[in-house]
């Protein structure tokens, strides 16, 4: 818990702006997913795609240092990582989507030694103002 006496999670997501529309707002249904009071956010584009995609690897470093400032600052429950489909930043179909995601969070549970869970979740796309959310794998 925080100094606050909040529960509160780290979530990686995507900056694309479907995912912030407020008829979607992600955060939200994420902050609900995870049964935590409130989500500290870093954007980057195709999130599950930093460690993974050729040339993207000059990404892990400041996003584990952000991850780590957080963790440090706000003493979080639980970290996510959150893929989305169609995604411009990690342009791959569905399936891998999922598995790049899943891949992500041992990467970064490993990188942080963050010793709560880390969960692996993608966005789901319907249409640009509407999108579920699944769980992928939590470590």
């Amino acid at each position: 818990m925080s100094a606050e006496g909040k529960k509160l999670a780290v979530g990686v997501f995507c900056v694309d702006w479907r995912l912030h529309h407020k008829d979607v707002n992600i955060v939200e249904k994420v902050r609900a997913h995870l049964d935590v009071d409130g989500v500290d956010v870093i954007g980057v584009p195709g999130p599950d795609g930093v460690c993974l995609q050729d040339g993207r690897q000059m990404e892990v470093a400041p996003l584990t240092g952000w991850l780590k400032l957080l963790i440090g600052a706000h003493k979080p429950v639980v970290l996510a990582f959150i893929g989305h489909y169609q995604c411009a930043g990690n342009p791959v179909d569905d399936a891998t989507h999922d598995k790049n995601v899943e891949e992500s969070v041992a990467r970064f549970k490993k990188e942080t030694g963050f010793a709560g869970p880390v969960v692996a979740l993608s966005a789901t796309y319907t249409s640009d103002k509407e999108w579920g959310l699944k769980e992928v794998a939590r470590v």
